[in-house]
């Protein structure tokens, strides 16, 4: 356990340090904080979106950039709108379909993955692109998984470590918003 202990720490200790050195991640942090900002200041909304525990971090940085940062963020997470999408269409088409009927022009889609490869956030995506919105992605697993390829601010997680991708994704959004607060 003690070895475990240690490589496990140690492994993302190097993935969260070798993000952190990349000059165009910290450009990529700043760049989503200013469009953040300038969507408040428009009052455009900022729509997330995950699956599983991505789905569990898009409604809890909704709540904050809302309650903490003053910016309008929804999640769309509730059960009543993924089964009855899934259900009358498919579960591919929940955040595409949300998307074409919530959003506007210069709204912002925050698109959380750990592979990248989810095809409902890819339509998701699709459907922002469609709908002139700003897309910032948080990804990880291959470099060059289809979401990254999609955001027009990219947050890629060198690590096919589930554990190591989702936490460093959320302290990344943390960061954005206690950012927006100060």
């Amino acid at each position: 356990m003690h070895t475990f202990f240690e490589n496990y720490f140690a492994q993302y200790h190097t993935v969260l340090d070798s993000f952190l050195k990349n000059a165009t991640h910290r450009k990529a942090l700043s760049e989503a904080i200013n469009l953040l900002k300038e969507a408040k200041s428009k009052k455009h909304t900022v729509f997330l979106i995950g699956n599983g525990g991505s789905m569990a971090m898009a409604e809890h940085m909704s709540v904050d950039l809302t309650k903490n940062a003053g910016l309008r963020a929804m999640a769309f997470s509730g059960a009543p709108l993924l089964t009855a999408v899934s259900n009358d269409y498919s579960f591919s088409e929940v955040f595409q379909r949300a998307i074409n009927s919530y959003a506007q022009t210069g709204d912002i889609l925050i698109a959380i993955s750990s592979s990248g490869a989810s095809i409902n956030i890819l339509k998701g995506c699709y459907a922002a692109r469609e709908n002139r919105m700003k897309i910032i992605t948080f990804s990880g697993f291959k470099d060059d998984n289809p979401l990254r390829q999609l955001g027009d601010i990219n947050f890629w997680i060198n690590s096919k470590a589930y554990g190591f991708v989702e936490t460093i994704h959320s302290l990344l959004l943390h960061f954005i918003n206690d950012a927006l607060i100060n």
